[in-house]
């Protein structure tokens, strides 16, 4: 073995909490055991603290702001000092991704000290018929579908084929050709509502505060584009993730659909939905798309949690400074969309998840990394902590008090929407692949630099055609 951790109490995945020593190898955990003794193995000693699998943060955009090497570089190793071992990130253009996953690959592994793979999003024709490419290829097996952008695909991405339903339905064909192992994160936003009732409030003159922002795409907005995909998954039977759900409607009207079915439709929320309101003291640098909503939305979201409906948690993270985020002006508006937050999203949801809501350890361990690594294809091998799998884990103590400001971690920002917030339980050791690449809130250097995660899938066994007249039966 190369190293033994010692001491501490692990926490599985829908198991529970095991005091058990874990021996690494290669990268690999290969032994539990008490008293765990090998000659020449380095020795960590996690007595009282809890040994986490690494988190994943399935759902950030890299490069949206900032040059994306430098997110890379910062903010992969922000992130390690918060638990991360894992990201996804979104790459959305115009371009064929044959030609740029390959680019951001190369970036990403001369700059991540964490793991990465990346979702696609599917905005052209082009998309659609490269999908299986996509997959055998650059062993890409997410998509995205960005519906609360229709209308705006020529501004965006350089293209005038619609983001709507018949683009989805498009999609959902192309995966069923290809494999059942493929999955569709989709933006549930519908935008002719948005207009609607955006119309309602642009002509009132003091509208400069965060509620106009929820005010413009109230939670209805949101659960309408749900209840949608949700049914349209079921009839074409294809994987999709809701993702940064933000609306308690939307939890509630899931669990009442007798179409709901939690092996095709995957529901992430961020920890912004889950702990900040209308009335963040950021104002204006808190908007966000969907919106952040209010208290009843934050506890309806963990009742969602609790019941299964919501399974993994992402951070949306976009690295935007407060000059940058209101760069085209100070009316609401005109603010840039997104914020940071991928360095806190471990530690804000085990303080309000565990401490503050009750849930056992193993859930925080479950929606911050195994459900996400089973939703995006990467389990077991990320994800848990099992023999076999990667020695990806965050030691962590319970008892540790933080409260957040810009200078807690080094973030790729002057600012956070989480300023002023405490949080009890703190990452102080982040090992990714049996490799220290943070500790007591410094990044360590790892020997070897973040890799690329492939993902397989399994091919179509078979065709499934699906004719007009039996989709809606």
């Amino acid at each position: 073995m190369d190293t033994i951790i010692r001491g501490g109490k692990v926490v599985i995945p829908y198991v529970g909490v095991k005091e058990v020593d874990i021996g690494i190898k290669d990268e690999k955990i290969v032994a539990f055991g008490k008293n765990l003794d090998f000659a020449g193995a380095s020795m960590i000693d996690a007595t009282g603290k809890h040994i986490f699998p690494g988190a994943i943060d399935g759902h950030s955009h890299y490069g949206l702001y900032r040059e994306l090497a430098q997110d890379y570089h910062v903010t992969s190793r922000s992130s390690a000092i918060g638990g991360v071992t894992t990201v996804i990130n979104f790459i959305r253009s115009g371009r064929s991704y044959l030609e740029q996953q390959p680019e951001e690959l190369a970036i990403a592994e001369k700059e991540s000290v964490i793991d990465f793979c990346f979702h696609l999003g599917i905005v052209l024709d082009k998309h659609v018929k490269e999908m299986r490419d996509y997959v055998e290829k650059l062993g890409t097996t997410s998509f995205k579908l960005f519906l609360g952008y229709k209308g705006m695909e020529k501004e965006r991405y350089g293209t005038d084929r619609t983001i709507d339903d018949e683009l989805m339905l498009d999609i959902f064909q192309e995966m069923n050709d290809i494999s059942p192992d493929l999955t569709l994160a989709i933006h549930c936003e519908n935008v002719e509502m948005g207009r609607h009732y955006y119309k309602k409030y642009q002509h009132i003159e003091d509208r400069n505060e965060l509620v106009f922002w929820d005010k413009y795409n109230p939670d209805i907005v949101e659960t309408e584009n749900v209840v949608r995909v949700s049914y349209l998954a079921k009839q074409f039977n294809s994987r999709i993730s809701i993702v940064h759900c933000s609306a308690g409607t939307s939890v509630n009207t899931l669990k009442g659909m007798p179409w709901f079915d939690p092996t095709l439709v995957h529901v992430e929320t961020c920890p912004h939905y889950l702990t900040e309101t209308v009335d963040n003291k950021k104002g204006l640098g808190a908007i966000v798309k969907p919106p952040i909503r209010y208290k009843h939305d934050n506890d309806q979201l963990w009742d969602g949690i609790k019941d299964g409906i919501v399974t993994f948690i992402g951070t949306d993270h976009v690295s935007v400074s407060w000059d940058e985020k209101f760069k085209k002006g100070n009316q609401i508006d005109q603010i840039q969309l997104g914020f940071g937050g991928a360095e806190f999203m471990f530690p804000l949801v085990l303080s309000e998840g565990h401490f503050n809501r009750g849930l056992p350890l193993e859930k925080i361990a479950e929606i911050t990394s195994a459900n996400t690594a089973k939703t995006y294809g990467l389990f077991p091998e990320k994800g848990t902590i099992d023999i076999g799998s990667d020695a990806d884990l965050v030691i962590v103590d319970l008892d540790k008090m933080v409260t957040i400001d810009p200078d807690t971690i080094p973030i790729n920002s002057d600012y956070s929407i989480y300023e002023g917030r405490e949080v009890r339980g703190w990452p102080v050791m982040t090992i990714r692949r049996g490799e220290v690449i943070a500790a007591d809130g410094k990044t360590i250097e790892p020997k070897g630099k973040g890799k690329y995660l492939r993902r397989e899938a399994t091919p179509a066994k078979e065709h499934r055609v699906i004719e007009e007249t039996t989709v809606f039966s």
